[in-house]
């Protein structure tokens, strides 16, 4: 229903209630105007228990509800992290939510002066940012440490084209759901696809998380169909996340061997008007983008284009007046995701 009013929506509001139910922590990255509040919207209608949206948290705010968090399970909803304001405030606030994500509960000793602490809390997150703004969270101390691995990063894209929504935010439907107590078979384990879709994730988090994480977004897959076995369905769709999921890695890199991976949000908004467009030349670029006029190997348009140039995933030449998307990354990524549609939409 969300795809029929919001096109490009349906399968990212998917994944955010997937995440929502495997109590797991995700950013929706993706340009201004791309649509991450209304997936947030209409996780909200979709909810299955208490909801908290939030538009900051630091260890002192979080004294006002920490009864209300204790011996409970809530959706945790902040619909900008850009409202995170500084620094200081994110840290602080990614550093409560990572703890409540994997403790469960926040110490009377790390709250400091306060002196208060949350126990027995089940939380899931979910916030939008665009990328420049996850480029700014990279840089965070802690990111690499302790923040990478708590929480998913979805990039938005437009595979189905330019979408035309209407002003209403999404409708969504009404679902029934299993338990919480689903079964995976051992042979799901063995499927090609799950293997495929748990090296994606452990380019995002670790080796370890890895496929804690693909379990648990497998039983909430099969939980919103209602059924208390994962299926071989399961898998496959969770493959189909895998153009969302692997932008992230594929255009993150380290500045020095030690130093934290950061995000490349030019490549990503170059990306993304590409998987949009299929293929453009470089006056229609710099038109789109707004570009001043440079040439040469160092202009802004060159240093966007270059990483994708050394994934493959664009094809062309330095300097090429144009470029189009390889065929093998469109087969890979894209072409999955079309056909569903077809099918299914």
């Amino acid at each position: 229903m969300i795809e029929r009013t919001h096109r490009n929506l349906g399968l990212p509001t998917v994944f955010a209630k997937m995440i929502d139910l495997a109590n797991m922590g995700m950013f929706l990255i993706g340009p201004r105007g791309t649509g991450k509040t209304r997936v947030m919207d209409a996780i909200i209608q979709l909810r299955h228990r208490d909801i908290l949206e939030i538009s900051r948290l630091t260890p002192a705010g979080l004294k006002r509800i920490a009864d209300m968090l204790s011996d409970s399970e809530v959706t945790i909803v902040n619909p900008d992290f850009s409202s995170f304001y500084s620094d200081y405030i994110r840290d602080a606030g990614l550093n409560v939510m990572a703890h409540l994500l994997t403790e469960h509960r926040v110490p009377k000793s790390w709250t400091a002066q306060y002196k208060y602490e949350v126990t027995n809390c089940t939380i899931s997150f979910l916030s939008t940012a665009q990328p420049q703004l996850l480029r700014k969270i990279n840089s965070i101390p802690q990111w690499e440490s302790m923040y990478r691995d708590r929480f998913i990063r979805f990039c938005l894209l437009y595979p189905f084209g330019t979408p035309d929504w209407t002003d209403k935010k999404p409708t969504v439907p009404e679902i029934t759901m299993a338990g919480p107590n689903i079964l995976i078979p051992s042979e799901i384990k063995k499927m090609p696809e799950y293997e495929r879709i748990r090296r994606i994730l452990s380019m995002q988090t670790s080796q370890g998380r890895s496929e804690l994480y693909l379990n648990r977004l497998l039983k909430a897959h099969a939980q919103l169909n209602n059924r208390d076995t994962v299926i071989k369905a399961d898998v496959e769709m969770l493959n189909l996340f895998s153009l969302y999921l692997v932008i992230d890695p594929l255009l993150s890199t380290r500045e020095t061997v030690s130093s934290p991976l950061k995000f490349n949000p030019d490549a990503y908004m170059l990306l993304f008007f590409m998987i949009e467009h299929k293929e453009a030349t470089r006056k229609q670029m710099k038109e789109y983008f707004r570009l001043k006029r440079e040439k040469g190997i160092f202009s802004a348009l060159s240093r966007a284009i270059e990483p994708l140039m050394a994934l493959n995933i664009l094809k062309g030449s330095y300097g090429s007046p144009k470029y189009k998307l390889n065929p093998r990354f469109k087969q890979k990524y894209i072409d999955p995701i079309l056909k569903f549609k077809e099918e299914y939409l």
